[in-house]
Parts: C-alpha cells; sequence; structure tokens
C-alpha cells in the first residue's frame, strides 16, 4: 500500500468488494477473518484522516497568521505525490483552497 489518501480509499473500496465477494460469504472462517482485518483497517483508516484533517487545520492556521513563509516543522510537511517538498506559497494557498 502506498501512503497517500486515494491508495488508502481504493484500498477500503478493494476490501468492501472482496467482504461481498459470494466466496467469502459462503466460507464463515475467511469470512470472520477478513471482519477482523476490515475492523482493523478501518480503525487505522479513521486515524490516518484524523491526522490528515489535523494537518491542513494547522496549514490553514498558519495560512492565516501569515506563516506560509515560513519553514513549516517537518510534522505538517505538505508533501507531492512524488515526495518532494511543495515550495511557494501559491502552491500551498492552492492545496489549501485558499488563494488570492
Amino acid at each position: 500500500m502506498k501512503n497517500n489518501l486515494a491508495d488508502l480509499n481504493d484500498s477500503l473500496f478493494e476490501m468492501l468488494e472482496k467482504l461481498s465477494d459470494s466466496e467469502t460469504l459462503e466460507d464463515e472462517k475467511k469470512l470472520g477473518m477478513m471482519l477482523r482485518q476490515a475492523n482493523a483497517a478501518c480503525s487505522i483508516s479513521s486515524q490516518i484522516l484524523n491526522v490528515a484533517k489535523l494537518q491542513v487545520q494547522a496549514l490553514r492556521v498558519a495560512e492565516d497568521c501569515g506563516l506560509l513563509n515560513e519553514e513549516m516543522p517537518a510534522l505538517l510537511a505538505v508533501k507531492d505525490s512524488k515526495k518532494k517538498v511543495i515550495e511557494g506559497v501559491e502552491q500551498k494557498q492552492k492545496l489549501l483552497g485558499v488563494s488570492k
């Protein structure tokens, strides 16, 4: 699994498809195992989404306070799909949907 929200979304939908598969539904042991895996994935996914929401909130506060020109802490680093830190206020504002 890759480390972005689109891949997480794909993985969760794939898990849903497997759970509704007729072969899975017929095998009680397999269904039980898959339900436990789905429950664990759901819990982890919720935490990942909570962290993403918090990062967006922190970036919005930084933007509101005029701090996007400052170097952001590594924990709040915004990265693009190529894992490079996004540079420039305009790009960060575009990401946040607050471009002027």
